[in-house]
């Protein structure tokens, strides 16, 4: 048996033998691993949260044939400061939850009226649990299923799609709470923290992004910004907002471009999309993951022209899988949700300071928590790179003066 080890980062205890039950789930005639492989799957830049490794196999089958397949794997990162504080935010444990029992559950309620809906990979349950934090996925690469361009964003018939699925995916889930009851605690954050571990980069990350104004013409928005960021809270570690009879579902929590995933037929066309890292997952209005993946991932040319187009159409599906589904109460009406879009618009300034930027800019080595975290040299390089860049600086001359208007720097405390 060969081993090859194309990664520093390769974690010392994971080898072959923990994959063997899932290699002899996956193939009845399994015999034995003839190669064992493990790679990176995220280029410079593009995860941030976790170490996410493709384990690789060549597998002998007792008909003396040869396959090759391969497994997703999520640990936790290297970096000891950046480890603790991720785990501390109980993503893992969330995570898993999310996998092995709620989405086959979602699936399971479409099976019995007839609909299709599958949302993601497969989830390999461990049955000898490993001191390490670890998730293991089907490898969507095996059947074609891959990410788009980032840095373009989606254009409308991606955007439709993954909004449809989207809505399937939180008719699915709010008919669920009302024949279950609630979803754990750790549903009601995005990130599960004891303490604040970001006020310091948040500040700082304000008060670059408020340096940098002057590069979108809209040293105007200094006082909102200024105002707002000042008493805004964190909402990734936020307890989500109530208002009376509002709609609410499982929302996915970091809906954005890089955690979906599309599979196309032959002449191009998309036959499937899933959402991957189910990991921040909240329960609260739907407007966070609209909010969160129109603003981030659809094309600049749509993002904002096509804003209320989008929560219309998302609507009408929403609507059409409660009813299939037997919501047992109130359909939300199509008001309620532009509401709701407002009553929630606190969302866009994470999305807007933070994750876009990081959507847009280069593949980029010093793209990581760790730079992000840093209050010194490393970190102000990374963040006037960040809002100098001339995609950015594209974006950012529409979507400031757009998020102004509608009064989504204006703080208004909503927490319960």
């Amino acid at each position: 048996m060969e081993h090859h080890q194309n990664i520093p980062e390769f974690p010392e205890w994971l080898d072959q033998n923990i994959f063997e039950e899932f290699l002899k789930l996956d193939f009845p005639n399994f015999k034995s691993i003839n190669q064992f492989d493990i790679e990176q799957t995220c280029g410079k830049g593009e995860n941030f949260t976790t170490l996410v490794l493709r384990v690789k196999f060549v597998v002998n089958l007792k008909d003396d044939s040869q396959v090759t397949t391969s497994y997703i794997v999520k640990l936790l990162p290297t970096t000891l400061s950046t480890r603790d504080m991720i785990s501390s935010w109980k993503v893992f444990d969330k995570e898993k939850l999310s996998y092995s029992q709620y989405v086959p559950h979602f699936e399971q309620m479409y099976a019995k009226v007839n609909k299709k809906s599958r949302f993601g990979a497969k989830y390999y349950e461990l049955t000898s649990p490993k001191t390490e934090e670890m998730i293991v996925l089907e490898d969507l690469g095996n059947r074609g299923f891959r990410n788009t361009n980032r840095q373009l964003g989606l254009d409308m018939d991606h955007t439709k799609t993954v909004l449809e699925k989207l809505a399937q995916l939180h008719a699915a889930s709010a008919v669920y709470y009302e024949l279950n009851g609630p979803y754990p605690y750790l549903y009601d954050r995005n990130l599960c923290s004891e303490e604040d571990k970001f006020q310091e980069f948040r500040e700082t990350q304000a008060k670059s992004l408020i340096d940098a104004l002057p590069h979108f013409g809209a040293e105007h928005l200094t006082y909102a910004l200024k105002t707002y960021t000042s008493r805004a809270p964190d909402m990734y570690q936020a307890f989500a907002a109530k208002f009376e009879n509002e709609f609410r579902c499982l929302n996915h929590g970091d809906f954005y471009c890089n955690n979906i995933m599309f599979q196309y037929d032959k002449n191009g066309k998309i036959s499937e999309t899933y959402f991957i890292d189910l990991q921040m997952s909240r329960y609260c209005s739907p407007a966070q993951d609209l909010i969160y993946f129109l603003l981030s991932s659809v094309s600049i040319d749509l993002k904002l022209s096509k804003f209320e187009y989008f929560i219309s159409f998302y609507h009408s599906k929403l609507i059409e899988n409660l009813k299939l589904l037997q919501y047992p109460k109130q359909l939300p009406k199509k008001r309620d949700l532009h509401v709701a879009i407002f009553n929630h618009g606190d969302w866009a300034y994470p999305v807007i300071s933070l994750l876009l930027p990081l959507v847009l800019i280069d593949p980029n080595e010093k793209s990581n928590m760790d730079t992000l975290m840093d209050q010194d040299t490393e970190g102000d390089k990374f963040r006037n790179t960040l809002f100098g860049n001339p995609r950015i600086i594209q974006h950012y001359k529409k979507i400031l003066p757009w998020a102004y208007n509608r009064g989504l720097f204006e703080y208004k405390n909503n927490q319960n």
